[in-house]
């Protein structure tokens, strides 16, 4: 059992929870002055950083882990122990802080009978998942993408449109827990689908952020795939360290006055 935490950069890994591993992404070109496990060893994209994001890491621990149960956090990123937003935010009214799940506690919600954890959905602009990244985005990318899931696995073309046309929320960030089972089956089908896409489209002229292209588009497939498999899930809400605190929830609550 273990969470790969991902980053980019030295954080204060010593505050993590035991079965909170760093994993440095981007790996090929950074000094790794803590020694953290890299995403540039054996068979790896870490040279597609820049525009895959963490699924540079997801890559390497789907090549690489024999974890039987395995997730994905971010250093600024995780699940929280609350079992919704709502108390997340409750938590952090009262305390100025929330408490982030254990890995035994993630152990303890599959056995139940989930086969995912996922980030608790949330909106992502104004109208459905296909309006927000048009909004966002170059909609064009997300046509290349819809045509080369017709092509590749056509029995995900409708969850693909239930998903990204019917739906105006989803689970965000790439983050999860869930078996070693069903990561392979997950992998397998998100990089055949990511790796086409890329042959078919051109990030050379977008900026940094755009760029980032790939990553933007695995975050919406997760939900696609789920969607497809009928996935049992548990959605549980991410605090983002670096900016969750009581000043950013009365901030909320001001602008819902």
């Amino acid at each position: 059992m273990v969470v790969y935490v991902i980053t980019h950069k030295d954080f204060n890994y010593h505050s993590l929870q035991k079965g909170y591993v760093p994993l440095l992404v981007g790996a090929y070109n950074k000094k790794n002055k803590y020694n953290f496990l890299t995403d540039n060893i054996g068979d790896n994209i870490s040279q597609k950083n820049k525009y895959f994001c963490e699924e540079t890491g997801l890559y390497w621990i789907w090549k690489h882990s024999n974890d039987n149960k395995v997730g994905i956090s971010h250093y600024r990123r995780f699940f929280s122990d609350c079992a919704n937003r709502k108390i997340m935010y409750l938590n952090l009214l009262l305390r100025n802080n929330t408490k982030i799940i254990s890995v035994k506690k993630l152990d303890r919600i599959l056995s139940d009978g989930y086969q995912w954890i996922l980030s608790q959905p949330e909106h992502g602009g104004d109208g459905t998942l296909w309006n927000q990244f048009a909004s966002n985005h170059n909609l064009h990318d997300l046509e290349v993408t819809e045509a080369t899931i017709r092509n590749l696995t056509p029995e995900y073309s409708d969850a693909f449109g239930e998903v990204m046309k019917h739906r105006s929320t989803g689970s965000f960030y790439n983050m999860f827990y869930t078996t070693h089972e069903q990561l392979n089956l997950y992998c397998e089908w998100l990089f055949k689908i990511l790796f086409a896409v890329e042959k078919k489209t051109d990030v050379s002229n977008y900026d940094d952020y755009q760029q980032r292209l790939y990553g933007f588009l695995a975050e919406r497939l997760l939900n696609v795939w789920i969607c497809k498999n009928k996935s049992r899930v548990k959605y549980l809400p991410v605090f983002e360290t670096e900016k969750m605190n009581r000043n950013y929830v009365l901030n909320i609550l001001k602008k819902t006055v």
